[in-house]
């Protein structure tokens, strides 16, 4: 990342000004522009975009005579050139730069599987930046050209990873927490007093859904304060069952939750050791 000092901001938002008085850019188009030219992160664009503001206000109200003080311009929205700049992690061609924040689809919406974006996105990184620059990644047989080592390039693969990554956590907690309070609704079903029989609904289960249902149903013996079940005790049977009960529909709910908890988890811990100091 470019460390900036104060003195840096200032000419970038000399620039930026210049450009609004002397060529009649959009103060938002021109900050774009130098942004992308210095490869700012996004809280540089916000300090950038800030600084230009006031200082095209001080310009303006420096030209005006002594009897008319009043100064109208449209300042640049920071979050507008934000948008202009990244939608996804990705620069705004410029016959979508007015593309809306709806625009914008899930992290994940176009992946069929979450490990093929995370390696969609280390394959990106791996392509964008030089060898060197993501710890752990296997260098390439050739050196990347001068326009994907690119500052603008570079910060914008890192946010893609920093975005991909947290939002593969957030999916991950949620799934967790989803989990635990399904598991804590069947487990309260099976504990009343004339509550379902909990040792059929385990045959049932593991006639449904075979091993997959196994790590849900020692958590509801846990929960239910009962022994573990011993090694082998399941075997399958040919059991006619209902998968639209209650608490069967409960059941396939949990298995698909700790399944997606799990698949998450991997894929964090893959994007974490392709490009874990970036994260």
């Amino acid at each position: 990342m470019r460390v900036l000092r104060e003195e840096d901001f200032k000419k970038l938002a000399q620039e930026v000004v210049d450009a609004y008085l002397k060529q009649a850019m959009p103060l938002a188009d021109s900050a774009v522009k130098v942004a992308m030219d210095n490869g700012l992160n996004p809280d540089q664009i916000k300090q950038l975009v800030q600084l230009a503001n006031t200082m095209a206000h001080l310009s303006l109200f420096d030209q005006k005579s002594d009897g008319d003080k009043c100064v109208e311009f449209e300042p640049a929205d920071p979050d507008n050139v934000l948008k202009k700049i990244y939608v996804d992690g990705e620069p705004v061609e410029e016959s979508s730069s007015s593309a809306s924040p709806s625009d914008t689809t899930d992290m994940f919406s176009d992946f069929k599987d979450i490990m093929d974006k995370v390696r969609s996105v280390v394959d990106e990184a791996r392509s964008a930046k030089p060898p060197e620059a993501i710890e752990g990644m296997p260098p390439e047989a050739e050196a990347p050209s001068a326009e994907s080592t690119s500052p603008a390039k570079q910060q914008m693969i890192i946010i893609k990873i920093r975005k991909v990554a947290a939002d593969l956590t957030d999916k991950q907690h949620q799934a967790g927490f989803e989990y635990k309070e399904e598991l804590d609704k069947l487990a309260t079903e099976f504990a009343k007093l004339y509550g379902p029989d909990f040792e059929e609904f385990e045959k049932d289960a593991y006639a449904l859904r075979g091993d997959s249902a196994l790590p849900v149903l020692a958590d509801l013996r846990h929960c239910l304060k009962l022994a573990a079940a011993p090694r082998g005790a399941f075997v399958k049977q040919a059991r006619v069952v209902d998968a639209n009960t209650k608490e069967m529909r409960s059941l396939i709910k949990l298995a698909d939750l700790a399944h997606n908890w799990q698949e998450y988890g991997e894929a964090l811990k893959h994007l974490q050791e392709q490009a874990g100091d970036i994260l």
